[in-house]
């Protein structure tokens, strides 16, 4: 061997010692328990994913995987935790579109940037669902638009809080058919149900979830759903564009993600444990059943969903002044 082979051979050998690659990193992910943050409170739709997925992906990765909530301020709580963790795997994030397309939009300054987080995947998405009080003579979206143009500002909506899915869903509403309705902001998807219910509110797009037993107890009347589909646990209830309102979707999106600069193989070998979510028939069926359709979209489909939805918002935010006050 010459010299500079020898030189060669050492220097490798060094390389190999001292510097882990990426493949080595994923080769040895995970040996402990991986933390899944949640910006909401215990019992919510988002909770209830987190817990189903953690459950799946434990067996999956063979590593436990706790849900740790952190609630408050749009779910940015538990945002800014995430994008201030280690990038190594061990922290990561079950986010709504509320926090990482909406909420930057108002609140300012944000303790983090857009690119704060990597995505890994969408991992489902839950339309909301217009109801009406059952004393409200509005049995479809046509009759809702009517008593709005009617009476200006009379009618009032929930919602699940300033800057929630539900609220812009509703001022997207509001904008597509230019009408006035109050905004009653409430602590949660679940306050904000059972206002529209008890007659508190006129109205309100709830969680599904949430609604449908109450709608089969005749306790709400479903007017449409939010998405850009019908949904399954209510086939009977037309989606909102389809009652007459063109251009109008908007649903809850559920997005893992983890601390920016985490290697891309963790990436990709997080992103296999969510896709093998999609062959649990039985787990499919029990979400779907909570109004929350499981999808897997990978980290490329992710971030470009992410950054469409930061744009719808950020348009709607700008033009109809909306803030958090």
């Amino acid at each position: 061997m010459t010299l500079t082979q020898a030189l060669a051979a050492g220097l490798a050998a060094i390389a190999v010692g001292t510097a882990p690659t990426a493949f080595a990193q994923a080769s040895a992910y995970p040996n402990q328990t991986i933390k899944l943050l949640v910006g909401w409170t215990a019992g919510g739709a988002t909770d209830l994913l987190a817990r189903h997925l953690a459950a799946h992906m434990a067996k999956q990765l063979e590593q436990p995987v706790v849900v740790d909530n952190r609630a408050g301020a749009v779910g940015t709580i538990a945002h800014s935790e995430a994008s201030r963790a280690r990038p190594d795997g061990y922290t990561l994030i079950l986010a709504t579109n509320s926090t990482y397309a909406i909420a930057p939009h108002l609140i300012k300054p944000l303790p983090y940037g857009p690119d704060a987080l990597a995505p890994i995947s969408l991992v489902g998405t839950s339309p909301l669902i217009l109801t009406v009080k059952p004393t409200l003579n509005a049995p479809g979206v046509k009759d809702v638009i009517a008593l709005a143009r009617q009476q200006p500002g009379r009618l009032n909506y929930s919602s699940g809080g300033n800057g929630s899915t539900s609220h812009l869903a509703s001022e997207l509403f509001k904008d597509l058919t230019r009408t006035s309705i109050t905004h009653i902001p409430y602590k949660g998807g679940g306050p904000a149900t059972l206002a529209v219910a008890s007659g508190e509110v006129d109205l309100g797009f709830v969680d599904i979830g949430v609604a449908v037993p109450l709608i089969r107890a005749g306790r709400l009347k479903a007017v449409a759903v939010s998405g850009s589909a019908r949904s399954p646990v209510l086939p009977q209830v037309p989606t909102v564009e389809e009652a007459g309102v063109p251009r109008f979707e908007s649903a809850t999106k559920f997005a893992l993600f983890a601390p920016a600069g985490t290697p891309p193989a963790v990436i990709d070998r997080l992103y296999e444990a969510v896709r093998s979510v999609q062959k649990n028939d039985e787990l499919k069926e029990r979400l779907r059943q909570q109004g929350i359709e499981l999808v897997a979209t990978g980290p490329a489909e992710l971030r470009k969903d992410a950054a469409d939805d930061l744009a719808k918002w950020g348009r709607l935010i700008s033009e109809r002044k909306l803030s958090l006050d």
